[in-house]
């Protein structure tokens, strides 16, 4: 009898051990999650293997770069019924890391190459996939770029050229890369603007129309993977309730990326590698999007029965739910599990999902879920405790100099910079330092009353 698999799946609780791709954050409070080795399944093991080799790229961010352009690239042809929903390969990732040290561009750069070296193996079969780097400001600005073809029309139109579509494509693939993703959440935020709403449609494969008037196109099926890359200070800072509660950034798969080691001088990836590579990736890109990557629902992908007796087995812990920010951002957990699962069985070649399948997508999932109490408990955790110890420097510079101030000075003077809720948090840092910081006397009521006076304030 064969023993059942260990199950991928943890809590939001549950920590990260065993540091490995963290040695050099050594100012981290708690080391950042770790991918479970079942995560890098099949061909994602050799791509992270010789993208890191010799570079700093994280494993974890090549992974992620190589299955959303690979999704992307396959289209909407290969499907998976979920109830009466469709489910396509259209994962969006927003890797969270460093500026200039968490290497998310680095991982960029073998993947890209494999993946062009993959076109032009099937450049006789495909048109090339279109790519758009930077840049997400409208929600228009993304669904014009792949707006529908309009044809001709020789009736008597009154439409002033300068309104009439002067291009459209049948190829509604189109995969985003984009490396400044605080300044999307920025544009999403503001009034009027589309684009939060756009990118809920195009994660929904559902068709993107203007409502504006006089607005002549539309984006139908849209196929749209997008690849963002932020900072966790600009993640916590930006990101509101809305945000994840109105599915824009629940739509995102969250991951925290540290780059893997230090490499003083990185080598380029050897040619011979990436063509092997890139020859296994043509193969998997014909048979998931078959013979015409623009035709949508072809390949039908379904769960084995083993698959499904281990869907089932680790499905009450995947829907689990969860308190706060944590659980608003993990709702699609099951979607993704699904999709997932998917996308590793056409990397291999095949329409059936297998418990090895399953087992690899859970890993990812799992990785997400520690990913997103790492950003917003140990992070951000981190850096309040940073602004509290910098607003604390200010506050005692205050006092010292106004010695003997009351407590009512000290809010008009930092009115503009923190609360009533900040200040007292702050005082009682400087109360309660080893030593002590600041010393505190309660003076009696000005009217002889019972009941407390005011504070006066100096530095000790």
């Amino acid at each position: 009898m064969n023993t059942p698999p260990k199950s991928p799946i943890k809590t939001l609780v549950d920590s990260a051990s065993d540091p490995t791709d963290s040695e050099t954050d050594d100012d981290l409070l708690n080391p950042p999650p770790i991918l479970d080795e079942s995560g890098f399944y099949g061909i994602l093991k050799d791509v992270a293997d010789i993208a890191t080799r010799h570079s700093e790229a994280s494993r974890v961010a090549v992974c992620a770069n190589f299955i959303s352009t690979f999704a992307a690239m396959v289209g909407r042809g290969a499907f998976q019924w979920i109830g009466d929903g469709v489910c396509h390969c259209r994962p969006f990732f927003l890797l969270v890391g460093r500026t200039g040290k968490a290497r998310k561009g680095t991982s960029e750069y073998t993947v890209r190459r494999i993946f062009n070296h993959a076109e032009q193996l099937l450049h006789d079969d495909y048109p090339t996939l279109k790519r758009h780097e930077g840049g997400l400001s409208t929600g228009e600005g993304l669904g014009w770029s792949i707006r529908d073809r309009v044809e001709d029309d020789d009736s008597n139109d009154k439409t002033k050229d300068k309104d009439k579509d002067k291009g459209g494509t049948d190829d509604k693939r189109l995969y985003v890369v984009e490396a400044e993703f605080a300044g999307a959440m920025a544009a999403a935020s503001r009034e009027k603007n589309t684009l939060s709403a756009t990118i809920r449609t195009c994660w929904d494969g559902k068709a993107i129309s203007p409502l504006v008037k006089n607005a002549l196109w539309s984006a139908t099926d849209p196929h749209i993977v997008i690849s963002g890359h932020i900072t966790a200070a600009e993640l916590i800072a930006k990101m509101s309730d809305v945000d994840a509660l109105s599915g824009f950034l629940n739509r995102f798969v969250i991951l925290h990326i540290v780059r893997s080691k230090l490499v003083a001088l990185p080598r380029r990836t050897p040619d011979e590698d990436v063509a092997r590579v890139a020859m296994l990736v043509a193969d998997a890109v014909r048979f998931a999007a078959g013979v015409d990557v623009k035709a949508g629902n072809v390949l039908e992908v379904q769960l084995s029965p083993e698959a499904k007796k281990l869907w089932c087995a680790e499905y009450p812990a995947l829907t689990a739910e969860h308190d706060g920010i944590a659980g608003a951002l993990l709702v699609r957990s099951e979607i993704y599990g699904r999709m997932l699962a998917m996308i590793f069985a056409l990397l291999d070649k095949t329409a059936v999902i297998e418990p090895k399948h399953i087992q690899a997508a859970l890993a990812w999932v799992n990785y997400w879920r520690d990913s997103v109490q790492y950003i917003f408990a140990t992070l951000a955790a981190k850096a309040e405790t940073e602004k509290l110890k910098d607003d604390a420097a200010d506050v005692l510079a205050f006092i010292k100099q106004n010695p003997q101030c009351h407590r009512t000075a000290i809010t008009k003077g930092f009115k503009h910079k923190l609360n009533s809720n900040q200040l007292t948090a702050v005082l009682n840092h400087l109360l309660n330092a080893a030593p002590p910081l600041i010393k505190q006397q309660q003076n009696a009521r000005a009217d002889g009353k019972k009941g407390r006076g005011s504070s006066v304030f100096w530095a000790i």
